[in-house]
Order: structure tokens, then sequence, then C-alpha cells
């Protein structure tokens, strides 16, 4: 079974998505997709044949002031309207419809990783925890700490999965895959450090969510093990890595087109060592 992996990474996995493009672009078939955040949300347009569907949201779509904004935050609480994002624009009618019904008659295994806000653990929703117009999973994967209140399904507040498994190699093999690509949305050789989340931790975090605080605090830990992790299997052969060369100060919440434009153009290109390793 050969799976891929998409980490995610707010408007800098434009990056995924012109990895996706490309595939559909080339008739490239995963058996097994697994997404974190924005990772979840190419996945869902990948495994739904919808090519260059993702690309506005994050060109366009993000400048809008209903998508994210802080008088957003100031109403709500949270700084990205993600029921904006993933109903009234992903609904039936919306400006960019998920054909919800080639999604699910997609063979392929679909998981979207998000992190329960009580209990700090990942949670693997699947496409059975989708409906024609509820894409709340989604939401869910995609609520960034601090940036966004927890999202609620069916009574279970969550946060990003980042948190809890940021990299889910292990899920992705013990799932049954044989062979994985692993879709980064930083340099595979850069390191990541804990001193600022810490402080987003303690600052806005330790009080209310506390197993929330301590993910994000463990966060680069995880991360930087599972990218180890994929380094050792790609010299195995068992995995791929695909990741831009450089981010040039791109963020999570980065709305610079022109960089972003690029980083979509980076992932088109590195998607080309795709089919040579399919054929291994």
């Amino acid at each position: 079974m050969i799976g891929v992996i998409d980490v995610g990474g707010g408007l800098r996995d434009i990056f995924g998505s012109g990895v996706f493009d490309y595939c559909l672009a080339h008739g490239i078939k995963f058996d097994y997709c697994i997404g974190i955040s924005a990772g979840s949300a190419n996945l869902a347009s990948y495994l739904a044949g919808q090519k260059g569907r993702n690309v506005p949201f994050y060109l366009d779509y993000c400048q809008r002031e209903e998508y994210m904004s802080m008088e957003q935050f100031l109403r709500t609480g949270s700084y990205i309207n993600l029921d904006y994002v993933y109903r009234t624009l992903s609904n039936e009618g919306g400006e960019a419809a998920l054909d919800y019904d080639r999604l699910v008659r997609n063979r392929a295994v679909y998981k979207i990783v998000a992190t329960d806000a009580n209990t700090g653990l990942p949670h693997y929703f699947d496409k059975h925890d989708m409906h024609r117009n509820d894409y709340r999973v989604i939401c869910a994967s995609c609520c960034l700490p601090v940036v966004c209140k927890p999202y609620v399904v069916d009574g279970v507040p969550y946060f990003d999965g980042g948190l809890s498994d940021p990299v889910p190699l292990e899920k992705a093999f013990s799932d049954g895959c044989d062979k994985v690509v692993v879709i980064l949305t930083r340099p595979k050789d850069e390191v990541r450090y804990p001193e600022r989340d810490e402080r987003y931790a303690d600052l806005f975090l330790k009080r209310h969510y506390p197993v929330i605080a301590d993910g994000l605090c463990h966060r680069s830990v995880r991360y930087n093990n599972a990218v180890a992790l994929a380094k050792r299997l790609e010299r195995e052969g068992k995995a791929l890595i695909i990741a831009p060369d450089s981010i040039k100060g791109l963020g999570t919440l980065t709305r610079d087109k022109t960089l972003l434009m690029g980083m979509y153009k980076k992932g088109l290109r590195e998607a080309e060592k795709i089919p040579g390793f399919l054929e291994a």
C-alpha cells in the first residue's frame, strides 16, 4: 500500500497543493492519505479530483476579512473563521464547493489528524466522519492554538493535529503502508526549536488547556524526531520526502501572494520526484 502524508503548515501548505495538482495532472494515485491541518484540506481536493481547487484559498480567499482578521479575533476569539473556509466556501453552492460525491467514491483511505483538547492525544478521523456539507473534522484539524478557540465536533473540543502527531509516519506504516511520500512545508534539514512555542503556551494556553500547552511545548521535539525517522526510511527506500528548499520567510499566516505562488511552483517541481519513487 502506497501512502502520502501532508503535514500542513497554514498558508505555507500551498506547497502541498502544488504537489497534489501535479499528481492529479499525471494520474498519480495513493492508497492511503493522511493529512494535518491545511494538509487535510489539500487531500480532500486531491481525492475529489479537483485540480487547482485549493489555490484560491491560499492566494485570494485568505485576503478576506471573513476568512481571517483581527476583527474576527476580537469578535469571536478566533482569528481564522474556519466555518467560513470549510462551510460557506466549501459547501454545495459555495464559491469553491468540494465534490463530496467524488471524494466518497474514491477508494483511498483518508485520515484527518486532530488533537483532543481534553487529553492532548491525536484523533484520527476518516471520510466516514464527514458528511455532505459537513466538513467539521477538517475544521478541527486546522484549529491553530492561540490563533483560534478549540473547534468542537460532537461535543469534543479539538486543536490542530500537529500538536500531537506532526508527521504521522508511524500511523501510516501501522495502518499497512509499505512506502510513503512525506510532504513537508519546511526544508527537510531545518530543525525546529521550542522557545517560541513555549512562550505562547505559557502566555495563552497553560491555564485553560494545560495538555495543549504541553503539546505545544513538545511539538518541536516530536516534529524533529519524525523527520529524522522519515530520513532514515528514505535511505531504506521506504519513504520519499518532498520539501521546499527554502521558505523565504513564509510563516503560517503570511499572505504575500508572490511568496505563496513561489511555494506553489516549488510544489509542482518537487512533485516530479514522485513517479520514480513509486516505480522503484
